[in-house]
């Protein structure tokens, strides 16, 4: 064998190893400076809001390679605060530069609220969710009408700890009962505190005091005049993976309520029971940008006698099924499925984009459209769920969201027997 030959081809083989070698290490090179680093943090536009209140809901760490899917996350974290009408996140020359465009400290809230079976109560309340730059929440006012309130309200979704946060509420409501001839003046103190774990479940409980006085209107012997106190008390758990809290697209917010009503002297004793289900799809690029939910909630109340009729609910309305009057005496044949001491309710709804929304001076503002269908079946104490006492309504609406105030929604809905019932709503 020539030796020369026999050389000059192991020389060969060794080159091209040589040459793969330097040319994977130049690609894997490529790659990772390719890759954004982030080695600094930067926030613009926080003239009021305090650093730490945005940088404790990060999850990105710094320094690390730029990740966009931990982007997103801390997008939507910083913009569920609710106190920035815009957040963007983006690299920046190695920095991890976040800006954001706060909503006003301080605005007037016209209040509103419509009940279907008395009319309009109208009032001004004032508000702030960034007082002194934390992120806590003053709002007071009041609203006259049909139904006269005061509040004064008081919240801080982190005071101390890892996200334990405190609520404090005071509450004066003068209401007028929608079915029976009487009058419900209540005064109420509430203080609650809750704590998160792993920005998803979400725990808290509460106190409180309340005194009720009932005045009968009427001579009717079944509603007596009568002042009731209870201390009311309350546990909750939620496990919430919404993208965007007050308008998500994608994730699911499950859990339970569970509270009572202790009466003191002779006053009755009520528990309750709610569980409820949210789940959002989004479709990616779509026209419209449709968002898909299934709602479910469930309603069980429990007591030694008859329930108070005061605490009664009521399936028809803007709070469950949607074409229907919370006064059972308007829905025709189905007046005797209205009135119920518990309940089951669940809807599917698409949402979709008529106005994109923008930012106006710190004043995010769109325009949504719904489509939905709704059902509820409730019953008595005394008495099982039967289906065949289910109710069904259908219809179209819209939503009109503004940063800070949530959004007002405006629902016509439709029932089986082809009557039609408007709806307004809010997220607060």
């Amino acid at each position: 064998m020539d030796v020369n030959k026999f050389n000059f081809n192991l020389n060969l083989r060794t080159l091209f190893r040589q040459g793969s070698f330097f040319i994977g290490t130049f690609l894997c090179f490529t790659n990772i400076t390719s890759a954004q680093l982030v080695n600094e943090l930067q926030i613009v536009g926080n003239k009021h809001t305090k650093s730490e209140i945005i940088t404790r809901e990060l999850s990105h760490p710094i320094p690390a390679i730029f990740d966009s899917t931990l982007a997103l996350l801390d997008r939507n974290q910083i913009y569920n605060l609710n106190i920035f009408s815009t957040v963007e996140i983006y690299p920046q020359d190695s920095t991890y530069t976040i800006f954001v465009n706060e909503t006003p400290r301080y605005y007037p809230i016209p209040l509103m609220d419509y009940n279907e079976a008395k009319g309009w109560s109208y009032g001004l309340g004032i508000k702030t969710d960034n007082f002194s730059g934390r992120n806590e929440s003053i709002i007071g006012g009041a609203m006259f009408g049909e139904d006269p309130v005061y509040f004064l309200r008081y919240s801080n979704p982190w005071i101390w700890g890892d996200h334990i946060g405190m609520d404090i509420d005071l509450l004066n409501i003068n209401y007028e009962h929608p079915v029976y001839d009487s009058l419900k003046f209540e005064k109420a103190l509430y203080i609650g505190s809750g704590f998160q774990m792993n920005k998803l479940h979400n725990i808290s409980s509460g106190i409180g005091y309340i005194q009720r006085t009932i005045e009968s209107t009427t001579t009717d012997e079944f509603i007596d005049s009568y002042r009731y106190t209870h201390i009311t008390s309350r546990l909750s758990y939620l496990y919430d993976s919404r993208d965007v809290k007050i308008d998500p697209t994608n994730g699911v917010s499950t859990g339970i309520d569970i509270s009572s009503n202790w009466g003191l002297n002779t006053s009755p004793t009520v528990h309750s029971i709610e569980l409820f289900s949210q789940f959002y799809f989004s479709p990616p690029k779509l026209k419209l940008e449709p968002v898909f939910s299934y709602t479910f909630k469930s309603l069980l109340q429990f007591t030694d006698s008859d329930l108070p009729y005061y605490e009664r609910a009521y399936l028809g309305g803007e709070d469950y099924v949607r074409g229907y009057s919370p006064i059972p005496n308007e829905n025709g044949k189905f007046e005797d499925y209205i009135e119920t001491d518990q309940l089951i309710y669940q809807s599917l709804q698409t949402q979709f984009t008529i106005f994109t929304r923008i930012d106006r001076g710190g004043m995010e503002m769109g325009l949504d459209g719904v489509l939905f269908v709704d059902h509820g079946v409730g019953t008595t104490l005394k008495n099982l769920f039967k289906l065949e006492n289910s109710i069904y309504g259908y219809g179209f609406g819209l939503r009109l969201f503004m940063s800070g105030f949530g959004y007002i929604g405006l629902d016509i809905g439709f029932s089986p027997s082809g009557k039609s019932h408007s709806h307004w709503s809010d997220s607060n």
